[in-house]
């Protein structure tokens, strides 16, 4: 039944994008747009009452930006697609609070930020929000399409203060999330290429430019790349190509582990890292 409402959805839009594609193009990309807001547990909510919360204004939205530690040095990690910063609770119990003042964003529509939708170019406004507060960064840890958020915004500014990146099942770029819509949608190229226009009347440089080969061209910082080679959310595949241009490139690739990485020797890996 819900793959029959989602292919309904996906003729309706193409329908639209014959009939009148400016009001189809926006009407999918609010849809697109559209966040099915993750629950925090009893856990998640005792994590985030151990810390401190505060509230980043961006354009049009807000974003909670939670703090932990005292350290000297900033660790900042960034959620993915309709998750929120409680997943960041094991890396919390492993680093030293002492050592680290450890950050993490619930974007706008997430968590405990306010709003029921997030898109990209968001996404962009307030991670560039939450360096301007936390200031020099030691390493920021992105788990999906926080990487192609945290990507746009450093293509708009590779200036950013931060000494090291970990990139976890991360897409391509733009593309993968348009070919993601489409597959699931069953979108006809019509309706990609409106809704395409659409996005870059809202991003700041043209979404074709926003993809990791980018980042891993342009990066002179250290990047650890974790990514499942059975990950069905951001497929393996073109990461691999990616990887291979670029040798200097960290990397660690799990078998079963899938989108979610969610193991101790993820865990143990990136807090390695981070220590490094």
């Amino acid at each position: 039944m819900k793959q029959l409402i989602t292919k309904s959805i996906g003729l309706f839009l193409n329908a639209a994008a014959i009939i009148a594609p400016k009001w189809g193009a926006n009407f999918a990309f609010n849809l697109l747009c559209k966040v099915r807001r993750a629950g925090i547990s009893e856990k998640g909510k005792a994590f985030f009452e151990k810390g401190t919360q505060h509230t980043l204004l961006l354009e049009k939205n807000t974003a909670v930006l939670h703090k932990w530690g005292s350290g000297p040095k900033n660790i900042l990690f960034l959620h993915g697609w309709e998750s929120n910063s409680q997943r960041w609770l094991p890396y919390y119990n492993m680093l030293k609070k002492e050592k680290y003042t450890i950050y993490a964003l619930d974007a706008p529509g997430h968590g405990m930020s306010g709003g029921d939708k997030l898109n990209v170019e968001v996404f962009r406004q307030a991670i560039e929000a939450s360096l301007e507060h936390i200031g020099p960064i030691d390493t920021i840890i992105g788990h999906s399409l926080s990487n192609t958020a945290l990507g746009y915004c450093y293509a708009m500014n590779p200036d950013v203060d931060v000494k090291k990146f970990i990139v976890m099942g991360a897409a391509s770029g733009m593309d993968a999330v348009f070919t993601y819509f489409k597959e699931i949608l069953g979108l006809s190229k019509r309706s990609v290429s409106n809704l395409s226009k659409k996005v870059n009347t809202i991003f700041k440089i043209p979404h074709q430019d926003v993809k990791l080969m980018s980042f891993f061209e342009k990066v002179t910082q250290p990047v650890l790349v974790i990514h499942d080679k059975n990950d069905a959310v951001t497929p393996f595949e073109p990461i691999e190509k990616a990887l291979k241009k670029h040798p200097k490139i960290n990397t660690y690739i799990t078998c079963g582990l899938k989108h979610d990485l969610k193991a101790e020797e993820v865990y143990t890996k990136v807090i390695a890292f981070i220590e490094s």
